[in-house]
């Protein structure tokens, strides 16, 4: 390997126009979990919902498929079950949010 490759592979300096973005470097902001609460609930009333993707079981997966189909899809179905899952489990975790 020559000197010119060598100095190429192991240059630390930035590449121009390559860097992360300002909000990635910034700290996220604290909130309290009861201001994450009214936030739920006012996207709720307006319907905002985003998709989040997790990977459980597919034992799990059916669970919530089966006890979801006894909801009712009208009343929230699947849905309804994750979000009173987790809304639960950050109730009983405030400390997650400190």
């Amino acid at each position: 390997m020559s000197a010119k490759e060598f100095n190429k592979a192991v240059n630390t300096t930035p590449i121009e126009g390559l860097k992360q973005p300002d909000k990635f470097m910034q700290s996220s902001e604290s909130k309290s979990f009861d201001s994450y609460v009214a936030d739920l609930s006012e996207e709720q009333e307006n319907y905002e919902q985003v998709v989040y993707s997790v990977a459980i079981e597919p034992t799990l997966k059916k669970l919530v498929q089966m006890a979801g189909k006894k909801v009712g899809r009208t009343k929230g179905g699947s849905k309804l079950i994750i979000r009173e899952a987790l809304t639960d489990y950050f109730k009983k975790h405030p400390e997650l949010f400190d």
